[in-house]
Formats: C-alpha cells, sequence, structure tokens
C-alpha cells in the first residue's frame, strides 16, 4: 500500500486544524475513481490525505458540487464506498468500515512504501512507480513487455528474442521464454523482484523471476527502488528492487480478448483473460487467468536479417497460461490472513540456421523449451496494541525448466540434448514494527525481524548433474529517526528524518555477511525533496554458476606462450569453481523530489554503484596467456603431478586431450588456472530524470504528460591493474541515454494515448575500426473507448514509424544480425483489444 500525499504538506496546530475542517469552500468535481476524487478535494482542502489505494481500487465518487467545508466534502465522496475518514489536525485518514457497523472505526491499515519496513517511512530514493492504468495507455500485454519499456532497464538478460553471439553466454541464456527486470544492465538476477512483497521462486539457471508468469489485468502498480537494497531485503537487491503488487479490492468480472500482428510479417499475438473478484466486510479475493500465444518471427522477414538464414527465428513462437489467485480475510477485529497464488505454464520452440540457405534440419539446431511454475505465499498480520504489529510470512515454490534440443546434419539427428533445470524455494520469515520513543518530530519507529531460507537446484546435463542446495538464516533491523515535522514551523526544517537499517545473512556455503544502509530525507520547504542513502549490498552466486563444473585440457604449450620445447604441453581448467563467493557493492543515491504545482512531480536522482568481486572469466583469451606477466598469479610453472592429478580428477569429463599426443606431467611445463572467480570491478554511474503533471479539466477529462530519461556510464576492469573498458554505449550493452515520455487524454468514454521512445546510439567494439550504431526512435499510440455498460474497445499501434534495428556483423549465419538485447524484430504492432467488465 501507498501513502497518497497530496496538496499541501503542512500541518497545523488542532485549533487551526478545526477552523479549516469549519471552513466553506467551492466544490464542483465531476463523478470520477474515488482515487483521483480525494486527491483534488485534499488539495482545495489544503490538508494531507493518507489512504490505501488497494481500498481505492475500483471504486468511484459521486459528482461533488456546491459549498462545504472539507468534512462534509469528504464523506460525501465516501458515501456507499464502505470506508470512513478520521480527521487528524491537518490531515484525514481514509481506512475501512469495522466489521460491527455500530463500533468505532478501526485504525488505518499500514502504509507500505517499498524500499522500507516501516509503513508510512520516507524513501531517499524517488519510487517509480507504472500503475495498470500506465500499462494500458502504453499498450502493453505482460510485465515483459512493461519491464523492456522502463529507462532504467535494459532487454538484456533472461529475456525472449535474446539471440546468438549477444553478448556472454552466462548473461544473456534464456532457456524457458521467461521476462525478468534488469536494471541499469548489471544482471538479470542481480535486480530483485518481488510479488506483493515476497519472494518467488527462481527461474531456469539463474535466481532470477519471470514476470510474464503474473497476469498483468491482475496488477494494481508496480514499483521500483533502483538503489541497492540488501540490507532490507537481502541479496541479489545490488541494482534494486522491483515490487509487483496485486489489486487488493476487485469487485466484478471483467473478460477481455487481444489480437494483432507484425505488419512486416509474423508475431501474429492472441491473448484471452478472466480476472473476477469478490469483496466482503471482512475481506476478498481475487483470482485471474491469462492465455496468450504468439508465432515466430523469421530471418526471412526482416530485410535487416538478410546474413542469417531465412527460416531462423529472430523471435520464438510462445504460448503461457497464467493462473493468479490472490485474497485476505479478517480474523477478527486485530488478525488478518492473507495469501497469494501463482501458477504458470508455458513453451516456446527455437530453430536456428547454420548454413546461410538450405533448411535448418539439413544443418541446424531446433530447440522446444517448456516451463511450469507454481508457488504460494501466506502471511498472517496481527496488531497487538500500542500501534505495534507483528507479521509473519512464508513462500513455498517450484519452478521446473525442461525440453530438447536437436542438431541436425546432412539431414540427419546428429545429437539430441535433453534439459531439465528445477528450482525449489522455501521461505519463512517473522518481524515486528512499533514505535519506541516520542520526539518532538515524532515518534522513533523501529521494524525488526528474522527467517530463513532454502534453494534447492537440480539441472540435468550429458556432462553431469547438479544437485545443489544453499540454506541461509537472516535477521535485520530497521530504524526511522525523525528530527523535525511541519508542525514545529522551523525555517528551512520543514520536515528531517534519518533512517538506518541493518541485515545479517548467515549462508551454509559462505561467510556470513552484514550489510547496512544509511538514509537521510530532508524538506526544506513543503514543496521540495531531497534524498540521500549510502548503504551495501551483495549478490550471490547462482547454484548452477558456483556448482556445475569446470574442464580440464590438455594442450599443446606452443599454443599459449613462445620458447618452450616442442613437446611441451599445459593444461589449463576453464569454467564454473565451487570456490566463488558473494559479488559485493557499494551503492549511493542523491536525489530531489519537487511538486511546486497540483498534479505535478518533478524527480531527480544521481546514482553510482561500485560492484566488486564480480564473478568472471580471468582470461579472455588463452592465446599468448604464458607470456604475459598480468596473468603470472593464474599460472603454476612446472606443476607437480600430484597437483595435476588433482584437477583433472575434479574435472567433470576428467582430461580432454586436445593436444593430439599422449598426456605426460613430465612434459606438462605449466597449469593455467582460468576457472571463474570474484575478481571484476564495474562501476555504474549516472543521472535519472522523470515528471509526471496530471491536469484536471473538468467533466471527468483529465490530461496527463509524463517523461522519464536515465543516463548511464559504465565500465569495467577485469584484473587489477589491467585498463577499464567501457560497457554502456557498446553493443549488448545497455544505451547511454534512454528516454520515454507521453501525453494521454481520458474521460468517461475516451482515452488516447502517444509514447516517443528514443535510445542513444551504441558503438560495435568488436572489431579494429569501431562502428557506430545510430540512435533508435519510436512512436506508440494507443486509443480506447467505452461503448454502453462495461464494454471498451482499444486499439494499439507500437512502433508507428515501423523503425528498425540497425545490422551488424556476423561471423557465421547461425550469429542473430542485430543487437537483440537492444532492439526488438517486432517492428510496427497492431493490436485490437476488447473487454467487457460486469
Amino acid at each position: 500500500m501507498v501513502a497518497l500525499l497530496v496538496g499541501s504538506a503542512t500541518c497545523f496546530s488542532p485549533t487551526v486544524a478545526l477552523a479549516m475542517q469549519q471552513q466553506r469552500q467551492p466544490y464542483d468535481m465531476p463523478a470520477q475513481d474515488l482515487d483521483d476524487a480525494l486527491r483534488s478535494a485534499a488539495t482545495i482542502a489544503d490538508i494531507e490525505l493518507y489512504a490505501s489505494s488497494r481500498d481505492l481500487e475500483g471504486k468511484t465518487a459521486p459528482p461533488l458540487k456546491g459549498e462545504l467545508t472539507s468534512r462534509e466534502a469528504i464523506e460525501l465522496l465516501l458515501k456507499s464506498s464502505g470506508l470512513t475518514a478520521r480527521f487528524e489536525g491537518g490531515s484525514v485518514v481514509i481506512s475501512k468500515l469495522t466489521l460491527a457497523e455500530n463500533s468505532p472505526a478501526t485504525e488505518a491499515e499500514p502504509i507500505v512504501v517499498t524500499g522500507s519496513r516501516i509503513t508510512g517511512a520516507p524513501t531517499a530514493t524517488p519510487v517509480i512507480r507504472v500503475t495498470s492504468e500506465d500499462i494500458r495507455l502504453g499498450g502493453q500485454n505482460d510485465l515483459g513487455e512493461v519491464a523492456r519499456s522502463l529507462p532504467q532497464n535494459f532487454g538484456g538478460g533472461q529475456n525472449p528474442g535474446i539471440g546468438n553471439g549477444q553478448g556472454a553466454p552466462n548473461e544473456n541464456a534464456n532457456v524457458n521464454g521467461a521476462s525478468t527486470f534488469n536494471l541499469r544492465g548489471i544482471g538479470s538476477n542481480a535486480t530483485l523482484t518481488l510479488l506483493n512483497g515476497n519472494r518467488f521462486a527462481y527461474t531456469g539457471a539463474s535466481s532470477v523471476i519471470d514476470v510474464s508468469a503474473i497476469p498483468v489485468a491482475a496488477v494494481e502498480r508496480i514499483e521500483i527502488v533502483a538503489d541497492g537494497a540488501s540490507a532490507i531485503y537481502g541479496a541479489d537487491a545490488v541494482a534494486g528492487v522491483v515490487n509487483i503488487l496485486l489489486k487488493r479490492d476487485y469487485e466484478g468480472l471483467s473478460a477481455m480478448a487481444r489480437v494483432g500482428g507484425s505488419t512486416d510479417g509474423g508475431n501474429f499475438q492472441q491473448q484471452y483473460g478472466l480476472l473476477g473478484g469478490k469483496t466482503w466486510a471482512s475481506g476478498g479475493l481475487l483470482a485471474a487467468y491469462d492465455y496468450s500465444r504468439s508465432s515466430p518471427i523469421r530471418a526471412g522477414d526482416r530485410g535487416y536479417a538478410s546474413a542469417a538464414n531465412p527460416e531462423t527465428m529472430l523471435f520464438p513462437p510462445i504460448s503461457r497460461h497464467s493462473l493468479l489467485v490472490s485474497g485476505h480475510q479478517a480474523l477478527g477485529s486485530n488478525v488478518t490472513f492473507a495469501a497469494d497464488l501463482l501458477y504458470k505454464k508455458g513453451w516456446l520452440r527455437s530453430v536456428t540456421g547454420y548454413a546461410a540457405d538450405g533448411p535448418p534440419d539439413q544443418l541446424g539446431i531446433d530447440g522446444v523449451s517448456t516451463s511450469e511454475i507454481f508457488g504460494i505465499a501466506p502471511s498472517i498480520a496481527i496488531d497487538i496494541g500500542g500501534e505495534w504489529r507483528f507479521k509473519a510470512s512464508g513462500f513455498f515454490g517450484t519452478d521446473r525448466s525442461g525440453g530438447y534440443t536437436d542438431l541436425f546434419v546432412g539431414g540427419e539427428r546428429l545429437v539430441h540434448v535433453d534439459k531439465d533445470f528445477f528450482n525449489r524455494n522455501l521461505a519463512l520469515e517473522a518481524g515486528f514494527q512499533g514505535p519506541l520513543l516520542t520526539l518532538p518530530g515524532g515518534d522513533v519507529q523501529i521494524a525488526f525481524g528474522a527467517g530463513a531460507r532454502r534453494n534447492s537446484f537440480f539441472a540435468g546435463s550429458p556432462t553431469g548433474d547438479v544437485d545443489r542446495r544453499r540454506d541461509n538464516l537472516f535477521a535485520y533491523g530497521e530504524l526511522l529517526i525523525p528530527i523535525t515535522q511541519p508542525s514545529q514551523d522551523i525555517a528551512g526544517l520543514h520536515r528531517l528524518s534519518l533512517t538506518g537499517a541493518l541485515r545479517f545473512e548467515d549462508y551454509s556455503d559462505a561467510p556470513s555477511i552484514v550489510t547496512p544502509k544509511l538514509g537521510i530525507v530532508w524538506e526544506p520547504i513543503s514543496i521540495l525533496r531531497l534524498g540521500a542513502s549510502w548503504g551495501r549490498s551483495f549478490k550471490m552466486p547462482t547454484l548452477y554458476q558456483q556448482y556445475s563444473g569446470y574442464s580440464a585440457i590438455l594442450g599443446r604449450a606452443s599454443r599459449y606462450g613462445s620458447g618452450y620445447p616442442a613437446n611441451a604441453n599445459v593444461v589449463f581448467a576453464a569454467g564454473p569453481d565451487s570456490r566463488i563467493g558473494p559479488e559485493r557493492s557499494e551503492n549511493m543515491t542523491l536525489s530531489a523530489q519537487l511538486t511546486p504545482a497540483r498534479g505535478l512531480e518533478l524527480t531527480a536522482a544521481w546514482y553510482r554503484i561500485d560492484y566488486a568481486d564480480r564473478v568472471a572469466t580471468p582470461i579472455p583469451s588463452l592465446l599468448g596467456a604464458l607470456d604475459n606477466p598480468f596473468y603470472a598469479d593464474l599460472i603454476t610453472l612446472n606443476p607437480s603431478a600430484a597437483l595435476l592429478s588433482d584437477i583433472i580428477a575434479g574435472s567433470l569429463l576428467g582430461l580432454e586431450n586436445s593436444s593430439g599426443r599422449p598426456y605426460d606431467p613430465a612434459t606438462t611445463v605449466a597449469f593455467i588456472d582460468n576457472r571463474d572467480r570474484n575478481i571484476a570491478r564495474q562501476i555504474y554511474q549516472g543521472f535519472d530524470l522523470g515528471g509526471r503533471y496530471r491536469i484536471q479539466l473538468g467533466h471527468g477529462e483529465t490530461l496527463t504528460l509524463t517523461a522519464a530519461g536515465s543516463f548511464l556510464k559504465s565500465r569495467q576492469q577485469i584484473l587489477a591493474g589491467q585498463a577499464w573498458t567501457k560497457l554502456a554505449g557498446t553493443l549488448f550493452h545497455p544505451p547511454r541515454f534512454r528516454a520515454r515520455g507521453g501525453v494521454s487524454y481520458g474521460s468517461d468514454r475516451v482515452s488516447v494515448a502517444a509514447f516517443v521512445n528514443h535510445m542513444s546510439g551504441l558503438v560495435d567494439d568488436r572489431q579494429a575500426i569501431a562502428v557506430r550504431i545510430p540512435a533508435f526512435t519510436t512512436l506508440d499510440f494507443t486509443a480506447g473507448v467505452r461503448l454502453g455498460t462495461g464494454t471498451e474497445i482499444s486499439i494499439a499501434a507500437l512502433n508507428l514509424f515501423n523503425a528498425k534495428p540497425t545490422a551488424i556483423a556476423t561471423a557465421a549465419p547461425s550469429e542473430t544480425p542485430y543487437d537483440t538485447t537492444n532492439y526488438s524484430p517486432a517492428g510496427r504492432f497492431l493490436g485490437l483489444t476488447v473487454r467487457q467488465e460486469w
């Protein structure tokens, strides 16, 4: 839930506040959504409004006209809504009516903000919010499309359509059609994704969550804190946290059907969904089902992909069934039980031709991937008195990704490889939150708790199975210290607060880790909020990355160095290493939020992430490695027979001989240890800018202007002392600048929206002479009309002017001839959606 802070941030003394409540002011407001009506009324009355957006979801307010006090206006808006208002000083708190009709009003539900465990705590980093209305106006049909549209997100990582030869395979590998968030391009498994504040099951071989499994119709909003958050949420929150929040009190039934396709051919999409909800005095239940399928996009359909085999699939055919159930029930006046259940079953097929012509079943690969996801997250919350609250939650989930890959040579199936990845996640957590003491600036709040998690992973492979488990125990504490508040009327210190968090994690296969986070929020005046945060975060290596095993290979020494006898050999080891440990980061963010006028919000943030101990392969190319002094620490000259025996015995397949002659420890002059390890360092820094201006035009009409941009500069150093290399702005990495801006108009019957997406150019630096790839700009347009009662028809034209990716050089027809991590092959897409609500 989120605090809706409306109008001026000025608090009054009780006497002045009562006078304001009794003062009559003119109101002329049409029938509209209840949340918009309450915002407007609170702005006119110049008071603060606190409400749960889940309580307001789906509710409408009647027209409001006349000379009214603020109390009269708000109570009229809440008539027949099942909600009540409590006026306190210069604020009003909206909450549900109690179970007993004549009992006094209950306390408002706690206000939860992503990025803190303390309800109502101000965040030092701006929270990026994407509402269900933003998703609808954007013409986006799943959360993967939402993620890829955000300027702060990078499309590389575990996303469908990532082509062959597109950067590091371990970073851009999609085994089951999953879609993931990847803030700053740091890596999909360095962005923590939550559903209603809970972790869900990992998917495939990476520690990521498939957001395409969540039916978009059930989503109320997405909250993103693009700042390190391991002190709050634990591992994987290096780049930030994404919290997907579901609709809480949806009442009614809706059905939708959507069809569309790319005008250049392929990508014919069908989507059908049902959403139903029921609320009652003490709880509510929501259920959503979504089915979608799409046809492939082939290289022969796109001119810029002429270097590839025409039958190669640039984007795979995908089918998906998703089911989500979410409910909550009050068990008496102080106890609430809630649970979320998610299930997805998906399928995709990928075909790649290895020759420029000829069918892939003559020379190529044909693969099928399947996935099945299940997860359930129950929780219980208890108000234990004195404004203290206890919450316990759990999660159990599984994800199985399977399928096969066939390799064809000369029209015959040469190799058939089955794949099987299985993840099981179990978590239990409990914590308390409440006030410690009262200061002139308000109550000092604390949240603390502990829990345990278990991740189990199995991978079937022709070279050997991986069957591993990771357990961890954790404890956390967070403190909010308010220094000043508006009622104190201190010049330049309208509001000032400090936050601090500390988390301890103990892992079964790594040393214990302590991560701190500090923040300050300062409002010199009511319309300006400044924030600063500093913290440390970490990410554990994936179980596949750590335990899938390395290879030991024998080669001729002349390939790796000079001056060695003709019969000299070397042994080198390459691949995952069980000795790797956590990756660690230091994060800093400075931010500003300005609300100079009603409906207008401007944000800016500067960030820096120093990401150390990244797992990397120390020697990118072994050619000449024996002669390079940078690699001296990785090379053992004249290794003992015992050392070589241990290396060979620990490898997946024993010694693999590429020398063409027998192995003899006496002629082995060196051992090169090129196994992955915690050595790389990356630095990410830049600016995020955003703005939203919502204008009430009257008669239920609104005009909304939005803009967001992200500037990114990132670089990497593999080994200390080596030169830094650029990441952002180069091929297969995020661009230096991304932006999305738009305008939307909405009324009771019509909605129209247009969005411009811009990405700066890239540099293809894979060869001696770098090639510049030009900037890329697209225009999206959507429009909808409501007919009769509950019927809505909408159209979407995405990439209206059919901008196309730039072709890049490839070494073989099997490599995808454009940057699939930054560009989509969809081109112009036209879609039609029909929705009926009852």
